[in-house]
């Protein structure tokens, strides 16, 4: 971390004293320094350009170097960021220092102070907010990983349906809407095995894909466990709903496949249902698969 790639704010109501530590931050190799007049004006410049470090003045008239603090915390916290803090005052009284580290200030120090204890506190303070910076961002990656992996989880990576725990999720979903807006779901269950072999992953996409154009947009497919798909269908008034629905999507999965997997062997399917219609009680999202699983038998 070199000191001319540094990004310094320094604020104060006197422009002598920005003067000052501009310059002795110039002698020092700092390179990058903006200067402000008040809180607000620093707030407008990080919010251009985010700063490594603000020196702010602890005694300037209007907005002091305290309420500069709690302005750049809330600016942080927003931002998801962590910017350094110095505060400069010509009185280092202990009580002074106290408060100011309370409020979140990294360093104090004194007006009197010469440059290079000015560029040794600063660098200080910078070198804090790149590793808070540098934590925060593999904090970000690790939850952005998480999140994929747990997307990951919940997909099925041979047919890249969603997978059981998907369904349970959706059909908790689909049960809450009922209850809530009236109208109803069917679930159905397309269990496929192959006479002496297991099913492979190109009998597997061409069965996922014939379920899917067999059905509406609305509707979704799911992979329930090695050999059987899952298939929800929503509707709002009961005329919509045709129980022949689940016979033509096998009838799909049968033309698609030819009936036989992709080693000529003879595919086997079999089908469970269950529908209802304006819920109460509302069944959970196991009674109803334990229901469709009661009701599998060979099509």
């Amino acid at each position: 971390m070199l000191k001319e790639e540094l990004s310094v704010i320094v604020v104060d109501d006197l422009q002598f004293s920005r003067a000052v530590v501009k310059s002795g931050l110039t002698k020092s190799g700092f390179s990058d320094i903006r200067t402000a007049s008040s809180g607000e004006e620093s707030l407008f410049l990080l919010n251009q350009r985010r700063a490594h470090v603000v020196i702010a003045d602890f005694w300037m008239s209007g907005m002091n170097g305290l309420e500069v603090t709690d302005l750049i915390r809330r600016w942080d916290g927003k931002n998801d960021r962590y910017t350094g803090i110095v505060l400069l005052t010509a009185e280092d009284t202990t009580s002074s220092i106290v408060v100011a580290f309370d409020r979140g200030v990294d360093d104090f120090i004194s007006k009197s102070a010469n440059r290079f204890e000015l560029s040794a506190r600063v660098y200080g303070a910078a070198r804090t907010a790149f590793q808070q910076n540098e934590l925060r961002e593999q904090i970000r990656s690790l939850g952005n990983r998480v999140i994929e992996g747990k997307r990951y989880t919940q997909q099925d990576p041979e047919t890249l349906l969603p997978n059981r725990a998907q369904l349970e999720s959706h059909i908790k979903s689909l049960v809450s809407n009922s209850v809530r807006r009236g109208g109803g779901l069917a679930i159905g269950l397309i269990e496929v095995k192959s006479a002496n072999s297991e099913l492979r992953p190109g009998t597997l996409k061409t069965i996922s894909n014939s379920l899917q154009l067999a059905l509406r947009p609305m509707d979704r497919v799911f992979r329930f466990d090695t050999n059987t798909f899952a298939v929800s269908i929503q509707y709002q008034e009961p005329d919509d709903f045709n129980l022949d629905m689940f016979a033509r999507l096998v009838d799909n999965v049968k033309r698609h496949t030819r009936q036989t997997s992709d080693q000529g062997k003879q595919l086997i399917m079999s089908v469970g249902m269950w529908q209802g219609h304006a819920l109460d009680p509302a069944p959970t999202a196991e009674e109803i698969i334990a229901l469709v699983l009661k009701d599998m038998r060979q099509s």
